[in-house]
């Protein structure tokens, strides 16, 4: 059977990286020459400002430092400065140069400059994490590459392209008060996806391919195991009751103001835009994986979580600026979609395997941790600086949203979508015919 795309552009890049590393700084130069004219518009006061910028790197950086230095090589280190830098930057100069057409805030290119980061590091940590499992495996260097490419390739071009297609209807059919948001925030997911499936697999060639092998990672100290009976089921319901709650507020809110002094949500929501949102990301998650238990379990958590989110929004942030129901749909559904077409690949890489319902979730789970826990330990850093940066509405915005995308990964994500995803068994995932690593 004939690779795909995803599978044939990484193994391509892991091929020629030098010259796809040559070009990708290239395209950065070529981005930012308008920039040398004084033709920004959007880099003034935001993080696109290169005065801003350079404060953001260290905050960036030692998240990440942190998680590679100690499970990973030295080298990962260097591979996701290079990565994270040249894909924020290239993002930062094509929003410099769409808001030339489109006109952007300031807020609308920080809140797209937050999804790149996150989304790269999501792609980043599941590719590093797929390469060790594959070296672990006993494979050499270049067919780690290619498993990592078949694996982590098709995941990034199926959340990018499932995202992008989501943002492109919402520009096209929401109010033109989101259009900015949607196009910025489709700049950034389209670079990154880009990125993911070109130069990561060049810089991970580049750099990482060497005959001394990856250290082996540390054993857990505290497993799920050793702790009391107990402690998991209370976790769960406490966790079940928070969002719960939270969604049930979130839908009082939308239609009914709650208070006096306060409006409904629905007048700040773009009732169009999230329900194109909604539906355009269960309807990319039918075409990838041809089942319609899976592509239904997406559109209701997507549709659970967003309830949810506003419930919290509304309760940690008081007054409740205008602009900011919308802004926290798209920053929530566009990272969680990536980690969640991650998740799902977990589960149905077990699933065909033949393992048993209870271990297929548990397995994924403890797998796909590894990267989506890092990709989260780093967005939450994010958000919670440029909170503390801040000030007034999107102060609070900030660190409510940090919150909020805590609640969102631990419930949603690795709580709720794996028991729902799992339930059909085999019978809910299409089987690619091809190498038996494909997994």
């Amino acid at each position: 059977m004939k690779p795909s795309l995803a599978v044939r552009t990484s193994c391509w890049s892991a091929g020629h990286a030098s010259a796809v590393i040559a070009l990708w700084l290239v395209f950065v130069a070529v981005t930012e020459l308008p920039g040398f004219a004084g033709g920004h518009r959007l880099g003034d006061g935001s993080l696109s400002d290169p005065g801003v910028a350079a404060n953001w790197w260290p905050v960036v950086a030692a998240p990440i430092a942190v998680l590679l230095s100690v499970p990973f090589s030295r080298l990962l280190l260097l591979v996701s400065a290079l990565f994270i830098s040249v894909v924020t930057t290239a993002s930062a100069a094509l929003l410099d140069t769409v808001s030339e057409s489109v006109t952007m805030s300031p807020l609308t290119g920080d809140a797209a400059l937050l999804v790149v980061i996150t989304v790269s590091v999501q792609h980043m940590l599941f590719a590093f994490c797929r390469r060790r499992e594959a070296l672990a495996g006993g494979n050499d260097a270049s067919r780690a590459a290619r498993i990592v490419a078949s694996t982590a390739g098709n995941a990034a071009l199926v959340s990018g392209s499932g995202v992008a297609a989501s943002l492109a209807a919402v520009a096209l059919t929401g109010a033109a008060e989101l259009v900015p948001l949607a196009t910025a925030v489709l700049v950034a997911v389209l670079v990154s996806t880009v990125a993911a499936l070109s130069l990561l697999p060049a810089l991970n060639d580049r750099v990482l391919t060497s005959p001394k092998a990856l250290p082996p990672q540390p054993p857990a100290r505290l497993k799920v195991g050793h702790l009391p009976r107990f402690v998991r089921p209370a976790a769960i319901a406490a966790g079940l009751l928070v969002l719960g709650t939270a969604a049930v507020y979130g839908s009082l809110r939308v239609f009914s103001p709650g208070c006096a002094g306060c409006r409904a949500l629905a007048a700040d929501l773009d009732g169009c835009g999230v329900v194109t949102l909604l539906v355009v990301l269960g309807v990319a998650t039918l075409v990838a994986y041809r089942r319609p238990v899976v592509a239904l379990a997406t559109f209701l958590l997507n549709g659970v979580a967003v309830l949810a989110g506003l419930g919290m929004l509304v309760l940690l942030v008081d007054p409740l600026p205008g602009w900011a129901p919308m802004v926290l749909v798209v920053v929530l559904l566009v990272p969680a979609n990536h980690l969640q077409v991650y998740l799902l690949h977990r589960l149905r890489s077990e699933t065909l395997a033949g393992m048993s319902r209870r271990n297929t979730v548990a397995h994924a789970c403890r797998r796909a941790w590894s990267a989506s826990g890092g990709a989260l330990l780093v967005t939450v850093v994010m958000w919670l600086v440029w909170g503390l940066t801040e000030t007034g509405g999107t102060r609070e915005f900030a660190l409510a949203t940090a919150a909020i995308l805590v609640a969102d990964t631990l419930v949603v994500r690795f709580l709720l979508l794996p028991r729902l995803a799992v339930l059909g068994g085999r019978t809910n995932w299409w089987r690619i015919r091809g190498p038996k690593d494909a997994r």
